[in-house]
């Protein structure tokens, strides 16, 4: 249970070095070697405690020894690195999306079964304090039987720092990039069901708005995804959900300061939840509506970051399924694959069509 683990990490941006801090921290976890194209990135993977830096991805798994691979890279390259990894029997937590599409998913899927090894996702909002606290409610029967859940993920700014408006890297804009996070905390807080249907609509508003923001031209010219799309998935059961992304959303923002909203409403036969701020409200048999006293909610970023990291350390360690399942991703990735196809046709798109 307590063995070092060798561990290694690939892409070294924001959220990379951020997995590299967290895998430091863990008693007996190294971290044997970082990996990314770009130079100044692996000067900060070393001065953060990288062992050994490398520019190329084979080379890294061919020089050292890994117990486990974090993926941080865009999701262009997780479905072959994904395969590559397992197929040397490393376990393997990739960053989300899952890949650019549900085929590369199933991919990814094939190659698990084949290792052995462990594959999880970094669907990291799960660790956060509030969808934790809603979770346990939920699994104790406060809310009764998930019935509807709206999510949204609504932000003031394009992401820029990664190439996230680029779909042939991101797989999507505003859904994939984004919006996919509550799309997971709606059917993980539903206990799972299985979605059967989805339709949606989606705009691209760039460069309309937002025009200035963009870094440089090259930048403005790649922009290629949704900026705005919502969209309804039916679940078998009777569950259903609305799921909102947006990069143009215009409330409390100022040109330096982004304004970001991210959080859900889920309702049950018994009881509503809100996530950011944590409330929920319970009706009485006399009708009378109440709030429960819960601990003061949060949707602290990188400490859910540490804790899925953490998270999957103990499963290598253990050789316990992860938190984030394969399956439980390719649903996720199935139902982002069929709004954005129902987006484009203009009609509902049955699930079961695309499944493999």
């Amino acid at each position: 249970m307590d063995r070092e683990v060798r561990a290694a990490v690939v892409g070294c941006g924001f959220q990379g070095q951020l997995h590299i801090d967290c895998l430091r921290a863990i008693e007996g976890v190294r971290v044997v070697g970082a990996c990314d194209p770009d130079p100044g990135r692996l000067r900060e993977a070393s001065a953060a405690g990288a062992e050994a830096v490398f520019a190329s991805f084979t080379d890294m798994l061919d020089s050292v020894e890994i117990d486990m691979l974090t993926i941080c890279t865009m999701p262009y390259l997780h479905q072959q690195m994904v395969v590559d990894a397992l197929g040397r029997e490393i376990n393997v937590l990739c960053e989300k999306p899952m890949a650019l599409t549900y085929l590369e998913g199933v991919e990814m899927a094939r190659a698990q079964d084949r290792s052995g090894a462990l594959l999880g996702f970094g669907f990291n909002m799960r660790f956060m304090d509030s969808p934790l606290a809603v979770r346990d409610l939920v699994s104790r029967g406060v809310l009764g039987v998930p019935i509807y859940t709206r999510a949204w993920a609504r932000s003031s700014h394009i992401p820029w720092w990664g190439r996230h408006f680029q779909k042939d890297l991101s797989g999507g804009g505003a859904l994939a990039s984004t919006a996919v996070h509550l799309l997971d905390l709606a059917l993980w807080l539903a206990n799972g069901p299985r979605p059967t249907t989805a339709s949606a609509s989606m705009a691209r508003v760039f460069p309309r708005r937002r025009r200035g923001t963009a870094p440089s031209l090259e930048s403005a010219r790649a922009f290629d995804v949704e900026d705005l799309i919502s969209g309804h998935v039916r679940c078998e059961g009777g569950f259903w959900l609305s799921i909102e992304g947006s990069w143009v959303d215009n409330r409390a923002s100022t040109a330096d300061q982004p304004s970001w909203d991210y959080s859900l409403d889920a309702f049950g036969s018994l009881a509503q939840a809100q996530l950011d701020p944590l409330l929920v409200s319970v009706e009485d048999p006399d009708g009378a509506v109440r709030s429960l006293d819960l601990p003061a909610g949060s949707m602290n970023f990188p400490q859910s970051v540490k804790r899925i990291v953490r998270d999957f350390v103990e499963s290598v360690r253990s050789g316990t399924p992860p938190a984030v399942t394969v399956d439980q991703a390719l649903e996720v990735q199935l139902c982002v694959d069929a709004l954005y196809k129902s987006a484009l046709l203009g009609r509902e798109v049955d699930l079961d069509s695309l499944r493999v």
